[in-house]
């Protein structure tokens, strides 16, 4: 279950240590979220209005890790309820 973070744990460094195209092997637009793999990695988010790094309205940050290493990114927030039904 991804659970809601605080937003420090946002930052520049891991923004910059991953991008859905690396993680999963395709960009993650809506009519291609591979919803299983971003449930798999995910373990957490917040919304990306709050952020102080890289805010953004009507957007999600999800934390994700992979191999050990955490990176992060946003998902619109229509694309985080497909993905997240039950927050």
């Amino acid at each position: 279950m991804v659970v809601k973070l605080p937003i420090d744990s946002f930052d520049w460094l891991r923004w910059r240590c991953g991008n859905p195209v690396e993680i999963f092997g395709k960009s993650i637009r809506q009519d291609s979220l591979p919803i299983s793999k971003i449930r798999e990695y995910a373990v957490g988010y917040c919304n990306a209005e709050s952020l102080l790094c890289r805010p953004k309205n009507g957007h999600k940050a999800v934390m994700f890790c992979v191999d050990e290493k955490y990176s992060w990114f946003h998902l619109r927030n229509e694309e985080f309820k497909i993905c997240f039904p039950e927050v």
